[in-house]
């Protein structure tokens, strides 16, 4: 996505558009770059022949000369995926491990060393092989389109296909998505900022440059049509375009991110690594320094240690627990395109929703009958028909133009929209350069059309505002309509009634042969919510999400579909968004959404709550969103968004709706438990092996064989990776990891499991067997100061602590008892199942590393840690309360969420008795209630006046 390449890329290719970009038609390009199929004179000569686009027999031709509109991927080679497994620090620090065993000739230590990081760099080449074969996969769901004229008519084809002297039909937020030129259509404008490093858009067609004739045409591709709709025909495609040439440097550019949870599981680990070195480097000291003990010997035991601190299994967890939660969230309707947004939605505090086809259904039906208004004479079948002639049927993805001409169909009783315009065309003929498309600046479309009969029509559709006057700022067709102070307090009053209602409003005005604008009429549009929307907010809201409703539509119809859909009734306008200050931070908070917003004001509320401290959610669907959309933690592009939305975002739905959104919460949050089980399961565990080691050498003046603890770190990683499918219950609240919350608790649990050890060494005698009394007594005695304990009292307390340590999981996995929930099957079986294994090596002990253990204390054992695990679970608990209780406030908080009731009557900055009075028409509006349907009366009447008597 050229959301995210890189500064290089774009200084390499702002180097290739500073010169002359030659191609093949210039006569310097030596054949590197192949020509169009026609020659660019065309552009002025024969404009109506490129715009006639191509036939299914051209296009296949030329296919075979130019190839598809794509530039080949150079994929990583397997070996070198392979050999990037073995680079990291933690590999590196396993490395240097097994090469200082590799110089000291300890072959046994060595052997299980190389098994460890073979194993987990396997694991995590497969693991990476299959999380790009998904990727493959989501981009091929990604696939973009765009009309194209084909066989003389528009149709909505991949873009991959597109060739050289095809027609393309595009609108503002669309990625242009190949070298062409501008044919016919609005004035555009275009964002060639990640290709030239233009931080302004550029007019397109605007005075050709200096000695490049057509210059002023040309648009690259890769850039974002910012403004306008126009027809333009393609030159180049694939790797034969400008930025084909930058398709390696591109496919290298991309960056990992790190997440809010990575984030701070990494720091967790680097304190218990530096709590480690610590204790390590005491330990190096102590039996260097004080006990004498050789240096290959120390070494060994402090390089034990450090593998036994590094958590190395991190970062086949995080992606496996990611990628799982990937694959979920794509059959619930959302493609994750950055896997750090799966982390970040469980921190989530506020959801600013837009509301056209996320909210609403995005299917707006126009209506014609008694709900619309006609004025000057025309009738409202009239009104429909200017509308349908101000609308283009060529952008069939455009919900005011397809609804209008739909609507235009039923009236006509025609099947489909096709045949409407067809007949509409036998008795209205389209000008030359007659159409103007929408664009969000001039905001209205218009079209110059002569009837059968020779009558000169020009037709307007859009806002009622800007229909009843232009705005000369514009640069559009200006005009003011006939009688406008008269006509224009009758509009606004119209307007005003069909807002309350929850309309649209769709203003019309008409010239005939050249003489003055007169408003037509107004056609109400309905867009409806969405049947589940407000079941999913009130499922969000449970969840302790604020949700608000930022769009650009009119106040009054925001205020009415918040109504609607229980979202809350104080909607804001974007004047309240300054000054800047506490008050307006206050309003930011609290209000249920803002209505008439625009880019700056949406990337403002974004930038307002952010600034609060709080995790913040965005969704949009056009490229005016997709500021905001970069700028929130989570950028949602929702079904159907333009494709700069789409780059923008984290998160690209391909379901309606609101639904993917929660559903991606849950799946978040219960990321989250799992990973915060893994952080806490490997600091306990490392602090148990930590702590037990140096109180050994200090205490007892005996050493513990290394290979014992290469050997846990083996099976403990291995059976870990399971946790990213262990089950989990979704949290009520938005998660928000501190270190200081996981090390309390898990540092008080591996405490108690240092505790454990040394218990059962200390005092093991007393239940055991004689063969680990006899074995305690000799280990204990003088002469076996300064070395290994003995070989049964060392295997059982390898036993105990392997057990012990298998277990825990249990217990981290949980909140409560270890026995409240059920695990995953996975997790259960590789925990069981790793055990098996080591339990029955100690029974047998067939190579003679371990001493064969009675089967009545390996029994003891495991009766032992189990007891042991009731207590962990009382510190666990005893520990999470003191840190619910003592943690700082603003970590769970949620200023967004109101404390009062949300639903219930309150009053927006606008929406006030003496704006609606003046909107329409004083008195009169009391009178009008009746008259609305019952379900609208009760917003109209929070805009009411009650003066004291």
């Amino acid at each position: 996505l050229l959301r995210r390449e890189t500064d290089l890329i774009c200084i390499r290719i702002r180097s290739m558009a500073s010169v002359d970009y030659q191609k093949l038609e210039d006569g310097e390009s030596g054949g590197a770059i192949a020509a169009p199929p026609f020659a660019l004179a065309k552009l002025d000569n024969d404009k109506e022949g490129l715009l006639k686009g191509l036939t299914d027999v051209e296009v296949a031709e030329l296919v075979k000369k130019y190839g598809l509109n794509e530039v080949p991927e150079e994929k990583e080679p397997l070996w070198k995926m392979f050999l990037k497994q073995f680079t990291g620090p933690m590999q590196i620090m396993i490395e240097c491990a097994a090469l200082l065993c590799f110089l000291i000739h300890n072959w046994p230590d060595f052997t299980i060393i190389m098994v460890l990081l073979l194993t987990n760099g396997t694991l995590g080449f497969f693991e990476e092989k299959s999380a790009q074969a998904s990727v493959d996969a989501l981009k091929a769901g990604l696939e973009k389109k765009m009309p194209v004229k084909r066989n003389g008519k528009f149709d909505s084809i991949p873009v991959v296909q597109v060739v050289p002297g095809d027609i393309l039909f595009m609108r503002g937020g669309d990625i242009v998505p190949a070298d062409c030129y501008w044919l016919e259509g609005d004035p555009c404008q275009v964002d060639e900022a990640a290709l030239t490093g233009e931080s302004l858009p550029v007019k397109v067609p605007r005075k050709d440059d200096h000695g490049k004739q057509f210059s002023g045409r040309q648009m690259w591709s890769g850039s974002i049509l910012k403004v306008g709709e126009c027809q333009a025909v393609v030159s180049h495609t694939g790797v034969n375009t400008m930025i084909g040439e930058a398709a390696k440097a591109i496919q290298d550019a991309s960056g990992k991110d790190i997440g809010v949870f990575e984030g701070k599981i990494i720091e967790a680990a680097q304190v218990l690594i530096l709590i480690t070195v610590v204790v390590v480097s005491f330990l190096f000291y102590f039996m260097y320094v004080v006990q004498k003990v050789e240096i290959t010997e120390v070494l060994e035991m402090s390089l034990s240690l450090v593998i036994a601190s590094v958590p190395v299994a991190l970062p086949m967890v995080m992606k496996v627990t990611l990628s799982i939660g990937a694959k979920e969230m794509s059959d619930e309707g959302g493609i994750v395109t950055h896997l750090t947004a799966l982390e970040e939605i469980a921190s989530m505090k506020v959801l600013c929703s837009d509301k056209t086809g996320t909210l609403t259904t995005a299917q707006m039906t126009v209506y014609y009958d008694d709900t619309a208004k006609a004025y000057n004479g025309y009738s409202r079948e009239q009104v429909l028909e200017f509308a349908s002639l101000a609308s283009n049927e060529a952008n069939k993805d455009d919900p005011i133009d397809s609804a209008v001409l739909r609507a235009y169909a039923k009236m006509k009783g025609t099947s489909n929209v096709d045949d409407a315009v067809d007949k509409r065309k036998s008795i209205y003929s389209l000008d030359k350069d007659g159409f103007i498309g929408f664009n969000p600046i001039v905001k209205r479309t218009c079209a110059a059309v002569t009837a059968k009969d020779g009558t000169k029509w020009f037709c307007s559709k859009g806002m009622v505002d800007v229909i009843l006057k232009t705005n000369p700022e514009d640069e559009g067709k200006q005009w003011t309509v006939e009688n406008y102070d008269a006509m224009s307090k009758e509009a606004h009053k119209a307007d005003a009634d069909l807002g309350v209602s929850g309309f649209k409003t769709l203003g019309v005005a008409v010239s005939k042969n050249q003489g003055p604008m007169q408003f037509a009429g107004i056609l109400p549009i309905m867009d409806p919510p969405r049947h589940d929307t407000k079941e999913t907010i009130r499922k969000i809201k449970d969840a302790q999400v604020a949700v608000k409703m930022i769009t650009g539509d009119h106040h009054n119809i925001g205020k009415e579909l918040a109504r609607q859909i229980d979202l809350g009734t104080d909607i804001r306008t974007p004047d309240c968004l300054q000054p800047p200050g506490d008050a307006r931070d206050l309003i930011v908070l609290k209000a249920d959404g803002f209505a008439k917003v625009k880019p700056l004001d949406k990337h403002e509320v974004v930038q307002v709550l952010q600034d609060k401290g709080l995790v913040v959610g965005m969704t949009g669907d056009g490229v005016n969103d997709a500021p905001a959309l970069a700028k929130a933690q989570i950028g949602i592009a929702v079904h159907g968004a333009t494709d700069a939305a789409k780059s923008a975002g984290d998160i690209v739905l391909t379901k309606d709706g609101l639904s993917p959104i929660y559903t991606a919460i849950q799946i978040s949050r219960r990321i989250f438990k799992r990973l915060k089980s893994y952080v806490i399961y490997r600091i306990c565990i490392t602090v148990q092996v930590v702590f037990f080691l140096a109180a050994l050498a200090i205490f007892y003046n005996l050493r513990f064989k290394a290979l014992y603890i290469i050997l846990l770190a083996l099976f403990h990683d291995l059976q870990i990776v399971t946790i990213a499918y262990d089950h989990q219950v979704a949290g009520a609240k938005p998660e928000t990891p501190t270190v200081l919350g996981l090390l309390l608790t898990s540092y008080s649990m591996g405490v108690l499991m240092f505790v454990q050890t040394m218990v059962s060494l200390q005092y093991g005698h007393l239940f055991m067997s004689d063969e680990f009394d006899a074995a305690f007594r000799h280990s204990m005695g003088d002469s076996s100061a300064g070395t290994e304990m003995d070989k049964y009292l060392e295997t059982t307390i390898f036993l105990q602590i392997s057990n012990s340590s298998a277990i825990l999981i249990f217990s981290a996995r949980t909140v409560s008892f270890f026995f409240s929930t059920f695990p995953a099957w996975q997790l259960s079986f590789s925990t069981a199942l790793g055990q098996v294994l080591i339990n029955i090596w100690c029974l047998v002990a067939p190579t003679g590393l371990v001493d064969k253990l009675l089967p009545m204390d390996v029994l003891k054992v495991w009766i032992y840690d189990i007891c042991w695990l009731l207590f962990l679970d009382l510190v666990k608990m005893s520990a999470s309360g003191l840190w619910e209780k003592y943690k700082p406030a603003t970590i769970d908080r949620n200023p967004a969420l109101q404390a009062k009731d949300r639903n219930s009557r309150r009053m927006s900055n606008n929406l006030r008795p003496s704006y609606m009075l003046a909107q329409a028409g004083g008195g009169e509006l009391g009178n009008r209630v009746t008259d609305l349907p019952e379900g609208s009366r009760n917003s109209l009447r929070l805009s009411r006046t009650f003066k004291k008597p």
